[in-house]
C-alpha cells in the first residue's frame, strides 16, 4: 500500500482557512477521529525553535496549533502543546513573543515543558539520547513542524521536528558527537524510529527560504500538508520545492532501516497535490547540502577545505547566546563587538545561528565548497 500524503491549499493564517484545509487533509487521509484514542491524553508537537514573532516564520503558527487542539477535543481527545526550544532560550518569554503563551491561555490547555518533564533514556553508539517520556505517555503525538530550509541538513520539516523531543542542551551536544551531515542525519533517522508520531502537520502556508532555519526569508507557499507517514511527507514536499534525495541526510538512514516511505513511486499525494506543481523551487541555504557533491573518496583527504562557518553580521549585539549554545565552546566573547571565533573547533553545526535574536550570523561555506556548488549548478543546467 502507498503512503498517503494529502495537500490542501490555505493562503492565509485565518482560523476559517485553517480549519477548512485541516478538513480536507483528514478527509484524506479517513478522518482525524480514527488517530485520537478516546479520552487520551495527544501531545501536539510545534516547532518553537527560538524567541521569533509568527510572521518571521522561524516556528510553527499558533493558528494552526489551536485548530488542531479544537479537532483533536471534538474526537475526544485531551491535547496538550510541548517543545523543547533551543537550550539557551527561557521559555517564557519564547511563549510570549511566538503567540503560544496568548494560545495555551485562550484554549485552556497546558503548555509541556519538556525541561521539567521526566525522560526515557535510549543508547545510539554509545550516546545516551533522553527522549521526553511525555511523547510515549501520549496516546497520541502530532508533529506540527514548519517548513523551512536548513543551514546543515538542508531541510527541517517532519523529521527534524522530533529532535525538539530531546530537552535542554543535548540537542547541542549531539552535534558535538555527530558533526557532519551524514553522522546527524543517522541519528536523526534513528530518533525518529524510536518516537515515529502516527500523525505530523505541515505548516507550509508561510514557510522559510535562504538562510534558515532562523535567519531565512519567510515564503508564501499557501499550503498544509498532512500524513501517518512523516518521512513520506517529507521526501515528496520537499522533492516537490527542489530538494534533491541526497541534499537531505536523514533520508538516505531512513530508507536503509525502512523507517518511513522514501521512494516517490510507493507515495500517493492527495487532495491538493497538483498545487504542488505551481510552486517554484525554494531557494536554499548557501552551505547547505554541499558536501554530497564531493566524491566520498576524497572527503577525508579534502577535509581541512571543507566546513561550514558562523560570521557575523554588523547588526550584532555582542548578546553571547551564541557563545552559550555553542556545544564545543569554539566561540568566546572578545574585546571587539561580536564574539571571538576559533575556527580550530568550530564544526558548523548553526547552533550558534539558530539562537541569535538578531539574524546576525551566516553560516558560510568554504571555497572549495561553494566551487563544487557552483560546478554542480553549472552542470544541471547544461543538462
Amino acid at each position: 500500500m502507498k503512503a498517503r500524503v494529502a495537500i490542501a491549499k490555505c493562503p492565509l493564517y485565518r482560523t476559517e482557512d485553517i480549519s477548512a484545509a485541516l478538513e480536507k487533509l483528514f478527509f484524506c487521509l479517513g478522518g482525524l477521529k480514527q488517530f485520537v484514542p478516546n479520552g487520551a491524553p495527544v501531545l501536539i508537537k510545534p516547532n518553537l525553535l527560538s524567541d521569533r514573532s509568527p510572521e518571521k516564520a522561524v516556528t510553527t503558527h499558533p493558528e494552526v496549533v489551536r485548530c488542531l487542539i479544537r479537532m483533536v477535543r471534538q474526537c475526544g481527545g485531551i491535547p496538550s502543546v510541548g517543545d523543547s526550544p533551543c537550550g539557551v532560550m527561557k521559555t517564557e518569554a519564547l511563549l510570549k513573543i511566538t503567540g503560544f503563551r496568548a494560545l495555551c491561555d485562550e484554549e485552556n490547555v497546558k503548555f509541556v515543558v519538556l525541561e521539567k518533564e521526566p525522560c526515557v533514556t535510549h543508547n545510539y553508539r554509545g550516546i545516551p539520547l533522553a527522549v521526553t517520556k511525555a511523547a510515549f505517555d501520549a496516546g497520541l503525538v502530532i508533529n506540527v513542524p514548519k517548513l523551512k530550509t536548513h543551514s546543515f541538513t538542508c531541510l527541517t520539516n517532519a523529521v527534524k521536528n522530533v529532535f525538539g523531543l530531546l530537552p535542554g542542551f543535548q540537542k547541542a551536544l549531539l552535534h558535538k558527537s555527530f558533526p557532519t551531515p551524514a553522522m546527524f542525519g543517522n541519528c536523526l533517522a534513528f530518533l525518529y524510529t524510536i518516537v515515529k508520531p502516527r500523525l505530523t502537520v505541515c505548516d507550509a502556508v508561510t514557510a522559510m527560504e535562504g538562510d534558515g532555519p532562523a535567519s531565512g526569508d519567510p515564503v508564501n507557499l499557501g499550503f498544509i500538508a498532512a500524513s501517518s507517514d512523516g518521512v513520506a511527507l517529507d521526501r515528496i514536499v520537499s522533492h516537490k520545492l527542489g530538494f534533491d534525495f541526497k541534499e537531505v541526510p536523514y533520508f538516505a538512514p531512513l530508507r536503509q532501516i525502512g523507517a518511513g516511505e522514501t521512494e516517490l513511486e510507493r507515495i500517493e499525494p492527495a487532495g491538493d497535490a497538483n498545487y504542488l506543481d505551481t510552486l517554484r523551487p525554494l531557494r536554499k541555504a548557501g552551505s547547505a547540502g554541499m558536501v554530497h557533491l564531493i566524491p566520498k573518496p576524497l572527503v577525508r583527504l579534502l577535509e581541512p577545505y571543507l566546513w561550514i562557518r558562523p560570521e557575523f553580521k554588523n547588526n550584532c549585539t555582542a548578546c553571547l547566546r551564541c557563545v552559550a549554545a555553542c556545544p564545543v565552546k569554539a566561540l568566546s566573547p572578545a574585546q571587539k563587538k561580536h564574539p571571538f571565533l576559533d575556527r580550530t573547533k568550530c564544526i558548523g553545526c548553526c547552533c550558534c545561528h539558530e539562537a541569535c535574536p538578531e539574524e546576525a550570523i551566516t553560516m558560510t561555506a568554504s571555497p572549495l565548497l561553494r566551487l563544487t556548488s557552483l560546478r554542480n549548478m553549472m552542470r544541471k543546467k547544461r543538462s
